[in-house]
């Protein structure tokens, strides 16, 4: 699901527009409704929405001004304008930051729709034009299609449920928000299998770019899932009944990957044997539950640095004599770890599992293995009150808060490599406070110490020195409503002689 703000002062016009319309229908969540733009740019910043529907006039920061401090940022959100000024300048100035849906009121529940609908197909398009390196692209692939194979294998060889699996992978993939695909591929024979994933590897990298595919293959079907990117179903669709291999095709949509997961993984597990698609190369899943509940009993014991434990562990690992299933249980086992190893970042985690996929002597990747899980063991047992991906976080704040377009968002995707309604989350369980908050307090500091340190008295130039540069009556907004004083009067006030 898309995420929607709604931001207007007048409290029944937010209520009126959360309620007329039924959202989940468009696959739209309204995820909160602000009263002005400070509370509005906070709120961004914290949950990055996709859509924003926004009045103009409003105290504090106008929705002009929210529109300007998020393009600037650089932040991919699309805003419609909800207002009851006709004023050409107004229009020109949304036009100058690419807002292209402003609606007089007032309006109807259909007007909305349509510029909602429009703003999520342009939304898709961004997903489909954005891009990447080609290292970032194969790092990140690589993890998820691991994460994605762990979660089958764990579900369909393991007594567990869904919901006790997907906590560990949450910090990797987003289950709750992107729709998904579900594509059936019926009457595809074994033999056939890995010429049509050959074909079908070599049309994607050329017709959808960067789009992941994640698959399994059970008893002549193919199952093909991956997250709605406008028009993908239909161009796979089309390219696959060109194939001259005699197949059947459905297609199921998913407002979310849990919702998918939780309809598919019971199906899958009905079948003995199981074919899991990781970047279009078929493995074969073995159901070596035995080894598999042995080595979860391990795992919390691998946790705390005890040598017996590691030693059982790896007394375990010689057994194994099937690369690809040695290949499977390192991978969930590290995931597991991994998710209560605070020292431990997504990166090194990515690097390890890219390192043991490509892997193809036996008795070199046990060894691998074994070295992992002693690194991942001795990491464990530091304790630290933040994780590293909050410690993280906080250093690279400290580093650049001149930086006036600094987000949550774009710490989390070119920096931790992680999903961000996870970052947003772990970050304010473990401090307490939201990313918006943090920053501005962490700047309002500053800016106090700054002025006390009579280092800048001029307000323009403390404004840039914290990250408000372009905007240093927003800067003077925030230190009165923090301090008590605009930042003139609190230098005058440090500038009266005291009494001796």
């Amino acid at each position: 699901m898309l995420k929607l703000i709604i931001v207007d002062d007048e409290s029944f016009i937010r209520k009126t527009i959360s309620t007329l319309i039924p959202w989940e229908q468009y696959d739209i969540k309204v995820t909160g409704m602000c009263a002005n733009g400070i509370e509005a740019y906070d709120m961004i910043m914290d949950d990055s929405p996709d859509i924003v529907l926004t009045d103009i006039r409003m105290p504090g920061m106008d929705g002009l001004e929210l529109i300007k401090k998020v393009y600037d940022a650089m932040l991919p959100v699309q805003f419609i304008i909800l207002s009851g000024y006709e004023e050409f300048e107004y229009a020109r100035t949304a036009m100058k930051y690419r807002v292209k849906h402003y609606l007089l009121k007032p309006c109807n529940e259909h007007q909305i729709i349509d510029s909602i609908q429009d703003c999520i197909r342009e939304r898709y398009r961004m997903d489909i034009f954005q891009t990447m390196t080609m290292e970032q692209f194969a790092a990140q692939s690589n993890m998820l299609y691991s994460a994605a194979f762990s979660i089958l294998n764990e579900y369909v060889c393991q007594e567990r449920e869904l919901t006790d699996i997907i906590p560990s992978y949450e910090p990797y993939i987003d289950f709750d928000f992107t729709p998904y695909h579900l594509f059936y591929i019926h009457y595809l024979p074994l033999g056939s299998l890995d010429s049509f994933l050959d074909s079908l590897n070599t049309y994607v990298k050329k017709s959808m770019p960067q789009t992941l595919v994640y698959g399994a293959y059970v008893n002549c079907t193919l199952l093909l899932f991956f997250p709605c990117n406008g028009e993908s179903a239909d161009i796979l669709e089309s390219y696959i009944q060109t194939m001259q291999i005699g197949t059947e095709t459905k297609i199921e949509s998913y407002p979310s990957l849990r919702k998918l997961l939780s309809q598919m993984l019971p199906r899958l597990k009905r079948f003995s044997t199981i074919y899991y698609i990781h970047n279009f190369h078929a493995v074969y899943i073995c159901n070596y539950s035995t080894v598999i509940s042995q080595m979860q009993s391990l795992a919390p014991g691998l946790q705390k640095d005890n040598p017996a434990i590691l030693e059982n562990a790896a007394e375990l690992l010689e057994g194994i004599g099937d690369a690809d299933f040695l290949k499977q249980l390192a991978n969930g086992l590290l995931f597991h770890i991994v998710s209560s190893a605070p020292g431990i970042s997504a990166y090194e985690l990515t690097e390890w599992l890219i390192q043991i996929h490509q892997e193809t002597d036996l008795p070199a990747l046990r060894k691998m293995v074994i070295e992992k899980l002693k690194n991942l063991s001795s990491q464990s047992a530091l304790d630290r009150r933040l994780s590293s991906m909050t410690q993280q976080i906080c250093d690279y704040v400290n580093q650049n808060l001149h930086d006036p377009n600094m987000s949550l968002k774009y710490i989390a995707e070119n920096h931790l490599f992680m999903n961000v309604d996870y970052v947003s989350k772990k970050f304010y369980k473990e401090t307490g406070t939201k990313f918006s908050q943090y920053l501005t307090s962490l700047r309002i500091q500053k800016a106090k110490k700054l002025i006390i340190k009579r280092q800048y008295c001029n307000i323009q130039e403390i404004a840039e020195q914290v990250g408000y540069g372009n905007n240093p009556q927003y800067f003077s907004q925030l230190f009165k409503k923090i301090t008590g004083s605009t930042p003139s009067a609190f230098i005058a006030k440090l500038n009266v002689p005291q009494d001796i």
